[in-house]
């Protein structure tokens, strides 16, 4: 049995928060909604923060450093209790013209052996980075390194350009492929758009090419798309950041989705989030805890 643990920030508060689910309906805030983790580093905060486990059992939290930083936040766990402090990432710091670095996440590829890290970057091709850039002036594309042991990683390159603004890429294991959930960022940031909706491209290993892009597969406007199993079907959560609330769509095949808003419980105050499966063992020293 599994229980599944939601990592997500809140506005008033741009930190590591918790929330816990048996089956990715009911859903239930620990530490009274309050933070689990405070960043002291860079830009002092924690957004869009993402939970990965590694081959060894540690935890790895990464997180967005702001709006303008070429950094990605990152630390570590033993039991998703105690962390370390948070250290700065400098992911794309020998980009030049790189404006900023959002949403990072990470997958195992199977294939090159390694922690694929993913994250949205706008980089000015005139190689000079404006850091109070209008977020409405940016383009971004899909970027990528790798590492072995999250302390060495390799030089950062685009992995996903679709021709327009993507971010909030989001890639899991899916039938022998891999599966990228991504948000569709043209157009403007209103409930009256064509587009801020989430796509879905496929690629036969880790480092792509992703291709063959679907259609929008969730309403609009929605971001920070995350995908998981539940044991029955595949769910997709994300935020519904003009409305202000939470959002999820329902599969049986990751590829065919249907919004089931109605059926699911969450806590109030959800921002941009990632769910790690884990052990009802470790569910409950989660609860224990907080």
């Amino acid at each position: 049995m599994s229980t599944f643990v939601l990592a997500h920030f809140r506005t008033e508060a741009e930190a590591l928060h918790y929330a816990i689910s048996d089956d990715g309906y009911e859903w239930e805030s620990l530490n009274d909604g309050e933070a689990i983790l405070w960043s002291d580093v860079g830009a002092e905060s924690i957004r869009d923060p993402f939970l990965i486990e590694d081959r060894d059992g540690t935890y790895h939290l990464l997180g967005t450093d702001g709006w303008w930083s070429e950094n990605v936040v990152h630390a570590t766990s033993e039991d998703l209790v105690e962390w370390s402090d948070p250290e700065l990432v400098p992911v794309m710091g020998d980009v030049p013209g790189v404006r900023n670095t959002w949403a990072p996440e990470c997958f195992y590829d199977r294939e090159a052996d390694v922690y694929r890290l993913v994250w949205s970057s706008t980089v000015d091709p005139n190689g000079e980075g404006d850091s109070e850039a209008d977020t409405d002036a940016l383009d971004h594309r899909i970027w990528t390194c790798s590492t072995p042991d999250f302390e060495s990683f390799s030089a950062p390159s685009c992995l996903f350009d679709p021709g327009y603004n993507v971010i909030d890429a989001c890639v899991v294991r899916h039938d022998g492929e891999y599966l990228m959930a991504f948000k569709d960022e043209r157009g403007e940031n209103t409930v009256d758009t064509d587009h801020k909706d989430v796509r879905l491209a496929r690629a036969p290993v880790g480092g792509g090419p992703f291709a063959d892009v679907t259609e929008p597969v969730t309403p609009a406007p929605v971001e920070g798309p995350t995908l998981f199993h539940n044991g029955e079907e595949w769910l997709m959560l994300y935020d519904h950041f003009i409305e202000g609330h939470y959002g999820a769509s329902r599969s049986d095949d990751a590829r065919h989705w249907e919004v089931c808003d109605s059926a699911i419980a969450f806590p109030e105050g959800l921002r941009h989030g990632d769910v790690l499966e884990v052990s009802d063992a470790v569910g409950e020293e989660l609860r224990e805890a907080f």
